[in-house]
């Protein structure tokens, strides 16, 4: 007689069921809904807010009044270069100064 027994279990990624079965799994898996949330955000902070919170002209409003903001500030590309790096290149920029070594 056997002293122990393996089972692999196979978990849905969007909710945790699980099952031995993998082809009712992937059968579950597909009955999910794709949600999407559409932000819109301040391309020069990164700060965003969601369409489905503020409406897609709040949300482009908002968006628009922080990018100004900055604008009016003088920080603009201090703030830029600072969310550049914290957010890995997707949000601000980084502005190069050219050299007189030509």
């Amino acid at each position: 007689m056997k002293q122990t027994i393996s089972v692999t279990y196979y978990e849905c990624p969007v909710c945790g069921k699980n099952s031995t079965s993998k082809p009712e799994i992937e059968r579950h898996f597909r009955q999910h809904q794709i949600k999407a949330d559409e932000v819109i955000y301040c391309k020069i902070c990164g700060a965003g807010w969601y369409v489905n919170a503020y409406g897609k002209i709040g949300a482009q409003e908002r968006a628009k009044e922080c990018y100004k903001k900055h604008i009016e500030a003088g920080d603009a590309d201090e703030v830029a270069a600072r969310a550049f790096f914290l957010s890995k290149g997707a949000f601000g920029y980084v502005r190069m100064e050219a050299s007189g070594d030509g």
